[in-house]
Parts: structure tokens; C-alpha cells; sequence
């Protein structure tokens, strides 16, 4: 049986401004209904969830709202719950829901903004939560050398799980830029080739965990309505916001996808890929630098 994961938006708030996010903040948080009907939804299709994630946006704003989710469906999920924050609202509580519900939790390290680094690492002594912990290491143009800092910081205490996310979208990749990004990916990726308890993600050529948006996901948005990509939450794909929407999450059930192939909606995606290409500066020679590292890290595995 095909099974899916699950992204649910349950705000559209974030205390980050991000230079480079393309996400469209106006602020809102999930609706009553849509909660009610969120949880019906995973009720009916609780066999075809594999992961039910909180991401986009920063979704500890909305901490009451996920509580309220976990409680009304965590017999069926079983406590497989996923969050991707930005790190800077965390408090003893929120731990807590870690440590007894959540499976992966990943820690969104942005290179334009302050990470509260001893905080975090008190929190992880105090709950021991090494084994669910992925940093997700946004490396930002001129930032390169400081993400490079901030991952060194991470492997020192102990973390191994990362995913290397350099900025995309954006306009402020230079030359220069790129060629700094690309000695941090090499000096981080012969590091992992030298310590195999160092895993990265989001690299086609590596196994593990699968970080990837892309793979039988479906987003669901503060309104109850289904997108095929998160692509429809941006303003890059707000014009293609039709094209990719699916359906209202009261009249979808998962067994309905399990045989739909997505030819249109991938369609669309790649159609708004090339408009990128030919907008947005350095970004298919971006492409080609993660390509060419997923290349690289494939051979030395091999």
C-alpha cells in the first residue's frame, strides 16, 4: 500500500525574516474546522501516513494548535511526528512534546540569524534526544565560512545528522560566492568519507533517512485546502497556485492518489523550475555545484 507524507502548515507566521524566503507571510494560523478536519483526515488514512510533519513557516507559533493536532491523533499516527523550527522558541515544554511524540526533529540553522547554541545543547543534555536530532545547515551567499563555523560547533558536541541546505531562489549568489560554497561542501563532505557515523542528507547519492519534499508528499494548508507542492505557499508559484492545488482535505482520501500519477502537476513544477533558471542569477549553476557534490559523494561511497 502507497503511503504518504503528510506536511501540515498551521501558521502562516514567522519571527525570522530571511532575505532569501519566498514564503508568503501573512500571518494566519489553522482554522477550527480545518483542524477537525485535519484529524478526520488521519483518522481515514491513518494506513497510508508514513510521516506527519509540522513545517513552513515557524510552527512553534502555533504550539497550542499542535498540541491540540497531537492530542486528537496521536492513536493514529503513533507518535510519528516530524517538525522542522527555527530553534528560537523553544522551552522546557516543547521538549517535552519531543521527547514523547516526535521521531525526527530537525533544527533549521540559518546563517542570518542568531542560533542559541548553549540552549539548545542544555536542552539535548537534559532530554537526551541525540537519536531524533537533524540540523538542517542553511547556508546563506557571503555566509559560507560561518555556516562552515556553525557546523564545525555541532560536530565538535557530538551531532552527526545534517542536512546541507545552500540557499536557492535568490539573486545574491555571485562567482565568488559559489566558490566558497563549494570548498565548505568539500571540506564537510571528506570529513563524513573519513567519520561514516556523520550522515548527510538531502545529497541524491547518499542512503538514510529521505529529507526530500518531493517523494509522495502532499502539504495541507491552514485552510484545509491540498497542494501538490509547497511550491503553491511561495510567491515564485503563487500565479501556479491552481494548477498545483489538489483538493479541499475533507473530500480527499489517500487510496484516490495512490494510483494518480502527478504528470500535470509535475508539469507545472518543472515549467516554474526553468522560469527560475531564466530569472533568478547562478541559480542552475547552483544546481549544478549540489549535483556535482552528489556525484562526488556517490563515487567516493562507491
Amino acid at each position: 500500500m502507497k503511503k504518504f507524507n503528510i506536511i501540515t502548515h498551521i501558521t502562516t507566521a514567522c519571527n525570522f525574516d530571511c532575505s532569501y524566503c519566498d514564503v508568503v507571510k501573512d500571518g494566519r494560523n489553522l482554522s477550527e474546522d480545518s483542524l477537525s478536519k485535519i484529524v478526520n483526515f488521519v483518522e481515514r488514512n491513518q494506513k497510508q501516513i508514513w510521516r506527519f510533519k509540522f513545517f513552513w513557516w515557524e510552527p512553534l507559533i502555533a504550539f497550542r494548535d499542535m498540541k491540540r493536532l497531537i492530542k486528537d491523533t496521536q492513536k493514529d499516527i503513533w507518535r510519528n511526528y516530524e517538525i522542522v523550527t527555527n530553534t528560537s522558541l523553544l522551552k522546557p515544554e516543547i521538549w517535552e512534546y519531543f521527547e514523547q511524540y516526535f521521531s525526527h526533529i530537525f533544527f533549521s540553522i540559518d546563517s542570518e540569524n542568531d542560533f542559541s547554541f548553549e540552549q539548545v545543547i542544555e536542552f539535548i543534555n537534559t532530554y537526551h534526544l541525540e537519536e531524533k536530532l537533524y540540523f538542517n545547515l542553511v547556508i546563506s551567499p557571503w555566509k559560507e565560512q560561518f555556516a562552515r563555523g556553525q557546523f564545525e560547533k555541532l560536530y565538535d558536541f557530538g551531532m552527526r545528522w545534517f542536512n546541507i541546505l545552500p540557499v536557492y531562489f535568490t539573486q545574491s549568489w555571485s562567482r565568488e560566492n559559489l566558490k566558497g560554497l563549494s570548498t565548505v561542501m568539500k571540506n564537510i563532505l571528506d570529513l563524513s568519507l573519513k567519520d561514516s557515523s556523520l550522515r548527510l542528507y538531502g545529497f541524491k547519492e547518499n542512503l538514510g533517512y529521505d529529507t526530500s519534499l518531493a517523494n509522495n508528499t502532499i502539504f495541507i494548508d491552514v485552510d484545509g485546502e491540498v497542494y501538490f507542492s509547497d511550491l503553491a505557499s511561495t510567491f515564485s508559484g503563487k500565479a501556479l497556485r491552481e494548477d498545483l492545488y489538489l483538493w479541499n482535505i475533507e473530500g480527499i482520501d489517500l487510496w484516490v492518489l495512490s494510483g494518480y500519477s502527478f504528470e500535470k502537476e509535475k508539469n507545472v513544477i518543472s515549467f516554474l523550475e526553468q522560469k527560475i533558471y531564466d530569472q533568478v542569477q547562478w541559480q542552475r549553476e547552483l544546481h549544478q555545484v549540489m549535483d556535482y557534490f552528489s556525484h562526488y559523494l556517490g563515487q567516493k561511497n562507491g
